[in-house]
């Protein structure tokens, strides 16, 4: 038995970069002259628009579930966290740093998509509670642990109230492991019966 466990076992290298996408997203929808044009655009990438949100919904939520994989796996004896690049920020990045930019972003855009999505392709979109329920909840997650800055053993990982009283019915390695073996995060999100 090792003495170190993975600050990520591999799901950050399926992170989408949100914020600029998006940004450059609705700059080419300005740059156009018509509505027309814009609808066009818009419908053009919606499905990519879709995907990425939640792409990156599953990936918090796989944050969420490792980070409570780890902290309850290693209860009894704490392990040295390996990877975590934050941890080694000097004080001045830390005080750069804003840890919760790509979920504000995320969340702000959020309540303006199901507008967007009606307003552009003529569709009715409700955001489902599942995905309110994690950005919620990683948001309070990335607070408590202020962006990881101190996290350096299984033992300093703080997770949100909600999360500790929940017992999930389902190997969470396991499921992690499954979605970066076949590099689909969106394993993650489409469990079966996942409550948050």
């Amino acid at each position: 038995m090792t003495d170190t466990v993975k600050f990520d076992p591999g799901m950050g290298e399926f992170v989408v970069d949100f914020n600029e996408f998006i940004n450059n997203l609705y700059s080419q929808m300005m740059s156009f002259r018509t509505i027309h044009q814009k609808r066009a655009r818009f419908k053009l990438y919606s499905s990519k628009i879709n995907r990425y949100i939640k792409n990156n919904l599953s990936f918090y939520l796989g944050c969420l579930l490792w980070a409570y994989y780890l902290a309850n796996e290693n209860k009894n004896n704490p392990k040295q966290i390996v990877g975590n690049v934050f941890s080694s920020l000097t004080e001045e990045q830390i005080n750069d740093y804003d840890y919760l930019i790509q979920v504000n972003f995320l969340e702000n855009y959020l309540e303006n998509y199901e507008r967007d999505v009606l307003y552009y392709c003529g569709q009715k979109f409700q955001i489902p509670e599942i995905w309110k329920n994690i950005l919620s909840l990683y948001t309070e997650f990335l607070e408590l642990n202020k962006g990881f800055t101190k996290t350096k053993t299984t033992e300093d990982i703080r997770l949100p109230e909600k999360l500790q009283n929940i017992k999930f019915d389902f190997d969470i390695k396991e499921k992690i492991e499954e979605a970066i073996n076949k590099k689909d995060l969106e394993i993650l999100l489409n469990i079966d019966n996942l409550t948050l």
